[in-house]
């Protein structure tokens, strides 16, 4: 779960209001968190809610605060693109369409850099780069001092050997290469660009270095100090939707610190999601439209139309229309997480208060247990543990590219999501083999032989089934070594064979993901529960593995049937 470090002065400022430690604690409430130490004015305060990457700042949490103490919200007017002086720009070098595509930026004046809000700016630019961008891989962030930039801001693909420029913290030009190699941020993310012929890097229209992204900022304009009060802010990653999201968190942090927004184009010589030409901040929220007696139902009492109302905008929804039992609301433009109407619904109960309802006791007494496949799941771990593996536990929502296109099978069918918050999370995995690529390719430089698997749920289409859907349980196991191969492999199944006292055959199949004779499917009569094979060296190639791969997949309740 996040945890943020806030300077309470500069929180009870922006919230607008002092606290003692029990008032605050009530009060986090509100926003899913308590406070997990105090130390003087220093705060660390626990959130219990990922999906809400706005609340990662101590801006984000007075802003939340503030709304539902008051029920007044901010006018963030720099989110109309209409009219937006086209004197900022960021023209994208069409290079960059393959290794790291989209840029968003904006820039802010008037806001007054003290030690506080300096450190409260690096702390959100860093929760969202880590947490919600990845560590860097999806969202990377950077401010700038703005005063010396000149426009327009370039975002171009170089060649890593022939530029340099002084980075951060040091005194001397380095090439970018050099840069991964040779400085201490540049080797913790060297792998963001490993194996690119070139790199991205952001320039203003004089050639003067701002930063490398993902990587590091430049020591003239890439720093910022304090008493520094004109920014530039902007994110760059290969999801344009996550980068316009954290752009719109930062610019209402700093907003909220009283500067002046102003709005940023980006020039793209691609097609993007969001057309060619896209300003930010940009607000990515949808109207939406949902029915009082869904909320009822789900509350499991009656809430009247205004308090309905009330608590909507108490929680930061604009536009807010209630009549004739329904609620047209539009999140605020810095919230992406409000994906369905159940989320409408939980923002009302905590707006009118979970004291305002009558609490409510079981009725029936139960005695919990583990469920027959969780029995099973295990029994399948401990015998894998003991062959000598590693256990890895991975998400069930997966990159919908990493299924298919990264394995070599584009035309594989599972099943996708269709209101997917990010790109990441776009699809129900088919299989366990490719998270376990995935996790292989971050692990390369740990001693070889790695033997790693995962004992987890895949969703399959099912026509047949309720939904199209069914959710069978595998088991994968991966071997990557210099003597990877086949039969080796096979021998860990033949372990799970003999214990589990089941016979089964390797029918020879071509699969794309697995190399030409060196692949089965994996049968009990005329009945498949599995692949077994050597991977094939075209998608080592796509994962960044530079060792020889095989791997097996089962459904596990076939197996022990």
């Amino acid at each position: 779960m996040p945890t943020i470090t806030v300077n309470k002065p500069d929180f009870e400022r922006l919230a607008g209001q002092a606290y003692s430690s029990e008032s605050l604690s009530v009060a986090l409430e509100t926003a899913k968190a308590e406070i997990d130490a105090e130390d003087g004015d220093t705060l660390r305060i626990q959130l219990k809610d990922t999906n809400r990457p706005d609340l990662w700042s101590g801006e984000g949490l007075a802003r939340l605060l503030k709304s539902h103490r008051e029920n007044v919200q901010p006018d963030y007017s720099f989110f109309d693109a209409s009219g937006v002086s086209q004197e900022r720009e960021v023209i994208v070098d069409p290079g960059l369409r393959n290794i790291r595509p989209y840029i968003a930026a904006f820039a802010c004046e008037g806001i007054a850099i003290d030690d506080a809000a300096l450190d409260a700016l690096i702390e959100a630019q860093e929760k969202l780069a880590d947490g919600y961008g990845r560590g860097r891989s999806v969202v990377a962030i950077g401010i700038y001092d703005a005063s010396d930039i000149v426009y327009p801001v370039r975002y171009d693909a170089v060649d890593p050997d022939k530029t340099a420029f002084v980075p951060l913290e040091f005194e001397s030009e380095m090439s970018l290469r050099q840069i991964l190699s040779d400085h201490p941020t540049g080797r913790m993310y060297a792998h963001l660009l490993e194996g690119k012929d070139k790199f991205p890097l952001i320039r203003d229209s004089r050639g003067e270095v701002l930063s490398m992204p993902p990587v590091i900022n430049s020591q003239s304009l890439g720093r910022v100090e304090v008493g520094d009060a004109f920014l530039f802010c902007e994110a760059t990653g290969p999801e344009l939707d996550a980068i316009l999201l954290s752009m719109a968190i930062m610019a209402v942090n700093m907003a909220d610190r009283g500067g002046r927004i102003y709005p940023v184009t980006v020039r793209y010589p691609f097609h993007t999601p969001r057309g060619q030409v896209v300003t930010c901040p940009y607000d990515l929220t949808e109207p939406l439209r949902v029915d009082a007696d869904e909320i009822y139902k789900v509350v499991g009492s009656h809430i009247s139309m205004g308090q309905i109302q009330t608590a909507l905008n108490a929680m930061g929804y604009r536009d807010v229309d209630v009549r004739d039992g329904i609620i047209k609301v539009r999140p605020a433009p810095y919230r992406d997480d409000i994906l369905h109407p159940v989320d409408v619904v939980e923002d009302v109960v905590i707006g009118v208060g979970y004291e305002a309802f009558e609490p409510e006791m079981p009725r029936d007494f139960t005695v919990g247990k583990a469920a027959p496949e969780e029995d099973l799941a295990d029994r399948f771990r401990n015998l894998m543990v003991g062959s000598g593996f590693q256990e890895v536990f991975l998400p069930i929502l997966c990159s919908k590219k990493e299924q298919t296109v990264d394995m070599n099978n584009p035309d594989a069918k599972i099943v996708s999501i269709s209101n997917p918050m990010s790109e990441n999370y776009s699809a129900i995995r088919g299989a366990l083999l490719p998270g376990l690529l995935k996790t292989e390719a971050t692990s390369r430089r740990a001693l070889y032989p790695h033997r790693i698997f995962e004992v987890g749920e895949v969703g399959v289409l099912a026509p047949g089934e309720d939904y199209g859907t069914r959710t069978d349980i595998h088991l994968c196991a991966l071997e990557a070594s210099d003597e990877a191969n086949l039969s080796g492999i096979q021998s860990f199944l033949e372990v799970l064979s003999y214990y589990f006292n089941f016979e089964y055959t390797i029918a020879p199949i071509e699969h794309p993901t697995f190399l030409p004779g060196r692949s089965g499917e994996i049968r009990t009569g005329e009945r498949v529960y599995g692949l077994i094979g050597e991977i094939h060296p075209s998608v080592l190639e796509i994962w960044g593995i530079n060792y020889p791969v095989s791997a097996f997949e089962v459904d596990i309740r076939v197996v022990s049937d």
